[in-house]
């Protein structure tokens, strides 16, 4: 196995797409493409499965993933450890998130790292909690940021904010909110309730406070599911109902006036984001400092 052929295999894993990875590579895509047969060649099997509209990986191809990044991330460590790591050194980090971090803190983040490192590029998708853990599990991005914490012993993770969920309302509620803070059963169970689709991490926390509050999901007056936090601030601006939502998220609606933002004042309703990496892939030496940085930034 060739560096070449290793970085052209991951390159066309993370994207799924010979042009976008001969795009990254500043390759022709015919190149790309002889440097993935030939190491298929070599090592006797099919790592990716092509088709006119698509690339999915094998389970070859799955499984030598892990190492290729792994000897490329080894590489980049024997070449730093020698050279040393400053702030031209260049490189590419690849994040899956959830909406909040990804729309409210990311940038942020970015922005801050990349003034000292202005030569790494960053690329970002956006999922839902479950969908990220999922995309986390086949190898293609580096790191993932979500608002609950994530199953099992797969990833390392590490919480890096604390967020708290409120309770917006429409500017023209009536009811104070310390009235609604000391009769929250009674009130979230009398108006209607916009909520997250499934699969936000959001959604999992405000069923486990709800749960916790002696409130039966059931008992609310759902008015509308959304996918996202904008879409849920938005209806309840128009008065559509009132629902419990990120406070990051809510901040610039309450700044211009849009919504009202009751924060309850109870340890049931904070939460954590996390940042999360695969254990079985070994961090570069920027993907450390990165890591680092993100730890450090909120504290």
């Amino acid at each position: 196995m060739e560096i070449k052929q290793l970085e052209a295999f991951v390159s066309v894993a993370k994207s799924l797409s010979f042009s976008k990875a001969a795009e990254e590579m500043y390759a022709s895509q015919p190149s790309v493409s002889a440097y993935i047969s030939s190491l298929e060649k070599s090592l006797g099997v099919q790592l990716l499965i092509r088709n006119t509209r698509e690339v999915s990986l094998t389970k070859a191809g799955l499984d030598l993933l892990v190492y290729a990044k792994n000897i490329l991330s080894l590489r980049e460590q024997a070449i730093q450890s020698v050279t040393g790591i400053d702030r031209n050194s260049g490189g590419a980090i690849d994040i899956i998130s959830s909406t909040i971090p990804a729309q409210h803190l990311l940038p942020e983040i970015i922005a801050s790292f990349q003034r000292s490192f202005p030569n790494i590029r960053f690329s970002v998708d956006q999922a839902d909690s479950r969908q990220v853990e999922r995309e986390m599990g086949g190898f293609r991005y580096d790191f993932g940021m979500v608002g609950t914490a994530p199953d099992g012993d797969r990833f390392n993770s590490y919480p890096v904010y604390d967020d708290e969920l409120v309770l917006v309302t429409s500017r023209d509620e009536q009811q104070s909110a310390a009235f609604i803070r000391e009769n929250f059963k009674e009130y979230i169970t009398s108006v209607p309730f916009i909520m997250r689709k499934s699969g936000s991490g959001t959604r999992v926390e405000v069923e486990a406070l709800l749960s916790k509050s002696d409130v039966d999901a059931r008992e609310l007056r759902v008015a509308a599911h959304f996918s996202d936090a904008h879409s849920i601030l938005l209806a309840v601006s128009h008065g559509m109902g009132v629902s419990l939502i990120s406070k990051v998220a809510a901040a610039m609606y309450v700044e211009a006036g849009l919504v009202n933002a009751v924060e309850m004042n109870h340890p049931l309703f904070r939460r954590q984001i996390y940042l999360m990496h695969n254990k079985e892939l070994r961090l570069s030496p920027v993907q450390e400092k990165f890591t680092n940085h993100v730890l450090r930034f909120y504290r």
